[in-house]
């Protein structure tokens, strides 16, 4: 009699196939793999090629998911034998596993586990050891195995002069200028958009998952004013720089023409254009660059990524309108949000300023529940 795997559902089927195709564990995925075959209508000997596996394990494996279910294909590893490395041997293993090979003479760069064991015996520091406990050792002392990320260090000899100047100009508390922070968001790609929400128990929200890329892109640029943490922003099909001056001519319109107004940017080929320097001189626009590879400076950075997550997962646009007026809904969301904390915050300042005035002057450093 043919040993097969019990009926399976289609929903335990997609399971089975989600973790072939994208499980990390090896030992469940060649399990799911079996299990998946076998509902196939794949026999034992067959699966056993495909899987390469003995036969009597295929069906050792079939008889147990028939048991336990899914349980069974997590591995449950046991402990072993605890093995007994001093502290001098693991900070000796964790120093050698955290120093560079080719520092060390060795003809290559990247330690893997075997390599890092057999360096780790000849030099004697242990008499033998596992790769299973050479990883523990390590995942203890919080090293992990990882891909070298790349960064840039600003070359710009004024970088601390542009710095001090933008902090200069963002904490102002008293007759502050009009200080504007510009930067785009995008490339914004007109495909369905994902997301996350509270929605049934396995039944989450659903957005097309076969789409044509032929729609292209968008850009949104956004504005902020400083002092008052207020947003502005109008969408563009691209970042050219005639669009960039237009986005600001708008956003200067908006304030009195003989005041000077300080502009925050990048240094982004089309933030700098001779157009831009003519219109910015023509029009007392001060145009404030920050340090180069050092965009974070902006202060409109850290407000990009919260319009875009309240405007664009969980949506499918199909025309750049589309997308600008989320972003727009998004942005005014966003400024009456900030204009009710601030009204709020600004409030509580009064209140307490009020109490702290109504209590005798001796007391105030004397009674901590007192806040200036």
């Amino acid at each position: 009699m043919v040993v097969r795997v019990r009926p399976i559902t289609d929903d335990e089927g997609n399971r089975l196939r989600r973790i072939v195709r994208h499980g990390r564990e090896p030992v469940e995925v060649k399990r799911a793999q079996v299990i998946l075959a076998s509902a196939q209508g794949f026999t034992p000997p067959k699966i056993g090629v495909i899987a390469l596996m003995s036969e009597d394990y295929v069906r050792h494996l079939i008889h147990q998911f028939n048991l336990h279910g899914f349980s069974m294909l997590k591995p449950h590893w046991g402990p072993g034998p605890k093995a007994k490395f001093s502290e001098e041997q693991r900070e000796s293993l964790v120093a050698l596993g955290t120093s560079r090979p080719k520092d060390l003479g060795l003809p290559f760069t990247q330690w893997s586990l075997s390599r890092l064991r057999r360096e780790a015996i000849q030099r004697g520091i242990v008499p033998s050891i596992s790769e299973e406990w050479l990883r523990v050792i390590l995942l203890e002392a919080d090293i992990s195995h990882q891909s070298l990320r790349t960064w840039k260090k600003s070359p710009d000899p004024e970088r601390e002069v542009k710095k001090q100047y933008i902090e200069k100009l963002t904490r102002q508390p008293h007759n502050p200028p009009v200080v504007l922070s510009g930067d785009e968001i995008g490339p914004i790609q007109l495909i369905p958009q994902g997301g996350s929400g509270w929605f049934p128990r396995r039944r989450p929200g659903r957005i097309p998952a076969e789409y044509h890329k032929g729609l292209g892109t968008t850009y949104y640029f956004l504005m902020l004013n400083v002092y008052h943490q207020q947003l502005s922003g109008a969408v563009y099909r691209t970042k050219h720089s005639v669009n960039w001056l237009e986005f600001l001519k708008e956003e200067r319109a908006k304030y009195p023409a003989d005041e000077p107004v300080y502009l925050i940017q990048d240094g982004l080929s089309t933030h700098w254009t001779a157009a831009v320097r003519q219109w910015a001189r023509e029009h007392e626009v001060i145009l404030v660059p920050t340090a180069t590879h050092a965009s974070w400076m902006n202060p409109v950075e850290t407000h990009a990524k919260g319009i875009e997550e309240l405007a664009l997962p969980g949506t499918e646009f199909t025309t750049v309108a589309e997308v600008g007026d989320a972003l727009d809904a998004a942005v005014a969301y966003r400024n009456e949000e900030r204009r009710e904390r601030g009204k709020r915050f600004r409030d509580t300042v009064r209140k307490n300023r009020r109490h702290a005035s109504k209590v005798p002057i001796w007391l105030r450093a004397t009674n901590p529940d007192v806040r200036r």
